[in-house]
């Protein structure tokens, strides 16, 4: 189900796993980006990642975030509840994110994108 955050804001409820996007499009050609939970959101309760903190070099899109909360907590939308921390790679990069064949997440967004896990060969 998808839906917009109200102006009043939406609460989050405890033991439920929301999945969020951001606001802001990001690339990144040359880093490995890190995103993180701002510690002012964090002493709410609220984790916007549970695995999935750490993009790719050549990741050019819209972040899904992983949103759980240990409480109740109201948020609005536009809030600002993550940033992003780039580390500098050394040496060569032979594939970009955005130009490997089989990348999942290569498709510009706007809203959440589910787990695509179905399309890994085990």
């Amino acid at each position: 189900m998808h839906f917009e955050i109200p102006e009043e804001g939406f609460v989050l409820q405890p033991n439920t796993l929301y999945l969020g996007v951001t606001l802001e499009y990001t690339e990144t050609h040359a880093h490995v980006p890190f995103l993180e939970g701002k510690s002012s959101t964090g002493r709410l309760g609220i984790d916007i990642h549970a695995t999935a903190g750490k993009g790719d070099v050549g990741f050019c899109n819209t972040w899904t975030l992983e949103i759980s909360c240990a409480q109740p907590v109201r948020i609005y939308a536009g809030m600002p509840i993550g940033q992003l921390i780039y580390f500098v790679v050394e040496g060569q990069i032979e594939t970009l994110y955005n130009k490997k064949g089989n990348a999942k997440y290569n498709g510009r967004t706007v809203r959440p994108v589910e787990s695509m896990m179905w399309k890994n060969e085990f």
